[in-house]
């Protein structure tokens, strides 16, 4: 039963079965299963069992009548905590006699008397503060108007709302129970008139009640113009310096009453402030009492129900432990397992190969192959154009077709050629561009002018690069007259391309250079002209290239490429970014070019690369083929070729055209004009 502590000290033994012992609880139930490794199955059976029966034996001696000691501290501490809440409800009683509690602190709507007494003696010193106010400011007139001379009849009925009815009248000489009686009289005018009014739609004017309310009415108005007339020679009676002298000592009076209204109202407001500010401090005292009082009953409520729990069972245990399943060992073996490790290893070798792939995928960000570069892009790759090692950089001598019109190199340009020419598509107006600066976009076009040249057709290069212009560079035209002008000018089309076109020193091959640079050459391509001018050039020559700026660059070349019949967009794969070409592609396609294909340049001929088959393509010519822009030999006979039967059918057929050309008038005089395309 020790196998497994066989050679280990003594001292180990606990570590080493706690290594090897695992309990976990199933979810959602009670159970807790116990495991334990072992080099032998009857060992681990035994271990299990010890294990458990010592979890029994501690259980039942450490959770045996508990209860009882949890109910002796629990009650304890109801004892506690029913002290502190006698103590807090004296203090609670205490503190609402200070407040002189009336049962409405709990209350949200309702407020204190207290509080009510401030708000209305607020009310009454700011009513009283405003009527003193207007009464010092009439004071203040009158004065005015006693020094003037003025009248103060007009200053009595401004002064009635502030000094009172009685007071005015008074000083006059009558009575307010005059006042009073007029009023009724007045009233029982009104209502006798009515009644008048009633009587006489039923009675005659002489009816004995007809003449009753009249005589009423007649009565009655009398009365009130006699105590108009009185009260009016009251008024009069009155001299102005009495009048003068009357008015100031009624509001002088009336001011004084305000004044000593006004200081024992402040007082009385000082003193009710006082009090409410007081009886502010008390009610949050009282209301700090309430909810400690309220926080201790519910701690006590809590301890009486968790007593009485328990008081039901006091007598059994608070946890019980019960064997589910006795001890049972693995048939087989639990470590190690092979097929989860073969499982393991396969997934594991996956992911690091999958790994691997994606991270020399990002690291090499370039084309391998032709058929990937076809097939990202989807855009057929024309041709595939090697590593050219010319001596000269500018001039005829830096046109590999022109210097070494039988080499190798030189065969790539003419199947260019051939393959625009049975695209299927009319090619005679084509522009070049790249994805970015440096790709041999330049040297593309120039050798493939070139071969048009050489297999007969007239044909013009127009360098529509105005801000790097590679081709007026390469002819050595730099100072000549040339695009920017012939866009700038509003003068006629055809004679400004008849004096800037300049012969390039190859048969049937002319240019028309950048001239000089311009500061606005986005705005200069996509003007009009350039359209106009791509028409004269297609009335004259049979074959339009059109060298434009990277694509990634400037955005001349798609106002171009919308104007031509395609744009043909040189790539170099071992320097281009594959996301700068797509995006470049993708860039075109949305605005709706036309793109005719890609040429791939400066293919590396080195078998380690994915383009040596195209490359190698080449050395199938061997030195045994020379080419020559007839098809015969010095006798008269065929020259034996060992190219591809593509090769031999596009240069056979671009012979058939070369004799078709001849038979034919010139092309200037057989070429049809197509419309103008907008930009």
């Amino acid at each position: 039963m020790r196998i497994d502590f066989a050679g280990v000290p003594r001292d180990k033994w606990v570590e080493g079965l706690r290594n090897r012992v695992t309990a976990s609880a199933v979810r959602r139930t009670n159970v807790i299963e116990v495991s334990y490794r072992s080099r032998d199955p009857k060992a681990a059976e035994a271990v299990v069992h010890a294990v458990v029966q010592s979890y029994l034996s501690f259980m039942e001696r450490n959770h045996k009548n508990v209860s009882a000691e949890i109910v002796q501290i629990l009650d304890k501490e109801r004892a506690d905590i029913a002290q502190q809440l006698d103590r807090r409800q004296h203090d609670m009683l205490m503190v609402q006699k200070k407040v002189r509690d009336l049962g409405i602190s709990g209350k949200q709507d309702v407020v204190h008397p207290a509080v009510q007494r401030v708000m209305r003696l607020n009310e009454a010193l700011v009513k009283v503060q405003q009527d003193r106010l207007q009464l010092e400011a009439s004071l203040a007139a009158i004065r005015v108007a006693v020094r003037e001379g003025a009248d103060m009849r007009q200053h009595m009925n401004d002064l009635e709302p502030l000094i009172g009815r009685e007071m005015m009248l008074n000083s006059m000489g009558l009575n307010t129970k005059d006042s009073e009686m007029r009023a009724t009289l007045e009233r029982k005018v009104m209502e006798d008139q009515s009644k008048l009014q009633t009587l006489l739609k039923h009675y005659g004017d002489a009816h004995p009640k007809v003449l009753e309310v009249a005589q009423s009415i007649h009565s009655a108005e009398e009365y009130l113009r006699n105590y108009q007339s009185l009260a009016q020679q009251r008024l009069s009676g009155l001299d102005d310096q009495r009048l003068r002298t009357m008015l100031v000592s009624m509001v002088e009076e009336r001011l004084a009453g305000l004044w000593q209204h006004e200081s024992k109202l402040s007082r009385q407001y000082s003193q009710a402030e006082e009090e409410a500010v007081q009886l502010n401090d008390r009610m949050a005292e009282l209301r700090m009492v309430e909810h400690d009082l309220t926080r201790l009953r519910n701690l006590h409520d809590g301890l009486l129900a968790r007593i009485n729990n328990i008081d039901i069972g006091k007598d059994q245990s608070d946890l019980r432990v019960a064997v589910v399943s006795e001890p049972k060992s693995s048939g087989r073996p639990v470590s190690p397992r092979l097929s989860l490790v073969g499982m393991m290893c396969l997934l594991g070798g996956l992911g690091v190969g999958v790994a691997l792939v994606y991270v020399l995928d990002v690291l090499d960000d370039r084309f391998r192959s032709p058929e990937e570069l076809q097939e990202q892009l989807r855009v057929p790759v024309l041709a595939m154009i090697r590593q050219l090692s010319l001596a000269k950089t500018a001039g005829l001598e830096a046109i590999q077709v022109h210097v070494a019109p039988e080499s190798v190199e030189s065969e790539a340009f003419r199947t260019l050629r051939t393959t625009l020419a049975f695209s299927g598509q009319d090619m005679e107006r084509i522009a070049i561009t790249s994805t970015e600066p440096g790709d041999g976009k330049t040297t593309v076009i120039s050798n493939l002018a070139v071969s048009y040249a050489h297999a007969g057709k007239r044909t013009l290069l127009i360098d529509c690069d105005l801000r790097r212009p590679g081709l007026t560079k390469l002819f050595e035209l730099r100072g000549s007259g040339g695009v920017s002008e012939i866009l700038r000018d509003d003068e006629d089309i055809a004679a400004m391309c008849q004096q800037r076109v300049q012969a390039t020193g190859i048969d049937g091959l002319d240019i028309i250079p950048c001239g000089p640079k311009p500061s606005n050459p986005a705005e200069l391509i996509g003007g009009s002209r350039l359209s106009d001018l791509l028409a004269w050039a297609e009335s004259h020559y049979d074959q339009i290239l059109v060298d434009c700026p990277p694509i990634m660059a400037a955005s001349d070349a798609a106002v171009v490429g919308r104007l031509t019949d395609s744009l043909i967009l040189v790539v170099q794969p071992e320097k281009n970014h594959r996301r700068l070409v797509l995006r470049a592609v993708n860039g075109l396609a949305a605005i709706g070019v036309q793109l005719g294909g890609i040429v791939a340049n400066r293919i590396n001929s080195d078998k380690s690369t994915g383009y040596y088959g195209y490359g190698g393509y080449g050395y199938g010519y061997g030195s045994g083929y020379g080419y020559a822009e007839n098809t015969s030999g010095e006798d008269g006979e065929p020259l034996q070729t060992a190219s591809a039967p593509l090769s031999v059918a596009a240069e056979s057929r671009d012979a058939e055209s070369e004799e078709s050309a001849a038979a034919t008038p010139t092309s200037s005089h057989r070429k049809r004009i197509k419309p103008r395309r907008a930009a």
